[in-house]
């Protein structure tokens, strides 16, 4: 879980400053959110993704014709 620390504290043995980021586990995060020295990260608000409009163009041409072997039925039996 993200959280803010809102306290100088120690995690797993290091010191952390108020002000800080970290990423900890779910029973550490309860740990430190209840004693009042961090808070959930709130995540920023994610940008606008830009819209890509679909432009279609038609060919005023006819599709080409395939090439290649032509399967031909037969009527005969």
């Amino acid at each position: 879980m993200k959280l803010e620390i809102t306290r100088n504290v120690m995690i797993s043995g290091e010191p952390v400053k108020a002000g800080s980021f970290v990423e900890v586990e779910l029973v550490i995060a309860n740990l430190l959110i209840n004693s009042g020295k961090a808070k959930v990260a709130s995540e920023p608000e994610p940008k606008p993704e830009l819209e890509i409009q679909q432009c279609v163009v038609e060919s005023a041409t006819k599709p080409a014709a395939r090439r290649g072997r032509s399967k031909k039925t037969s009527t005969e039996d």
